[in-house]
């Protein structure tokens, strides 16, 4: 597979499922690379800014802020 779209299939991946936060070692299984050409592409794609990189995840730089809801406790009776 050619870099360019080993490189669409990984953005297209991150936009299909925003949420997604990937190690370098998910990432090598996830798409079937080995550890020089997974970092090399994730380096790629942190250097064009559509990655972000916290500690060792990387994320999809534009994914949409998680929304979470407060779950009301239940009130106990005694």
């Amino acid at each position: 597979m050619s870099t360019a779209r080993l490189l669409a299939r990984i953005r297209r991946e991150f936009q299909e499922h925003p949420g997604i936060v990937v190690t370098l070692p998910q990432a090598q299984s996830r798409w079937s690379l080995d550890k020089s050409h997974c970092t090399q592409a994730l380096e790629t794609l942190m250097a064009e800014g559509f990655l972000n990189r916290i500690g060792d995840a990387y994320l999809w730089r534009d994914a949409p802020a998680p929304q979470f809801r407060i779950a009301e406790r239940a009130q106990m009776f005694h």
